[in-house]
């Protein structure tokens, strides 16, 4: 008996076919993503890099990437002037740093403040809070409540002003 290789071939071929014709697919919906999270990076630094001169430097332990923004752990962020601020939170959206708990803003002037919420316009340089702060400067110390400070021209608005200011003289 001789099997002929176009009966094989015959027979797999309607095995195939009928395999085929007895699968029926069903339509799935798509699942709802959580959320819009893109990446999450830790121990992330991101450097402005400009001609001549340092730029801004961001540093957080943990940054997830949204497709909307950023969202920062243990922020510090330092400007090419030299001004340093240090938050828990903080989220950056739209050429701003939107920060929360433990804030310390340190100005290259000698000044440093303390709140709890604080937002920095980028471009414009100029930090405001809502939140109470504290502000000491040389022992002086002074508390408030809506801060805004401007980097640029170093002006200071506040309403609430609480202040203990400690005077040194010089002796030559």
């Amino acid at each position: 008996m001789v099997l002929r290789i176009e009966y094989i071939l015959i027979a797999v071929l309607a095995i195939l076919i009928f395999s085929i014709m007895g699968i029926n697919p069903d339509s799935q919906s798509a699942i709802k993503s959580q959320g819009d999270r893109e990446i999450l990076f830790e121990n992330f630094a991101l450097f402005e890099v400009k001609e001549n001169e340092v730029g801004k430097k961001i540093f957080s332990s943990k940054t997830t990437k949204y497709a909307t923004h950023l969202d920062l752990k243990d922020i510090n962020l330092s400007d090419e002037s030299g001004n340093n601020i240090v938050a828990g939170e903080a989220v950056y959206k739209d050429n701003a740093i939107y920060m929360k708990k433990n804030i310390t803003l340190r100005a290259t002037n000698g000044l440093v403040f303390s709140t709890e919420n604080l937002n920095y316009k980028l471009k414009d340089k100029v930090v405001k809070s809502t939140a109470v702060f504290s502000l000491d400067f040389n022992g002086s110390k002074i508390k408030g409540k809506n801060l805004e400070y401007s980097m640029k021209s170093k002006d200071i608005s506040a309403d609430n002003i609480h202040a203990s200011i400690l005077f040194i003289s010089h002796l030559d």
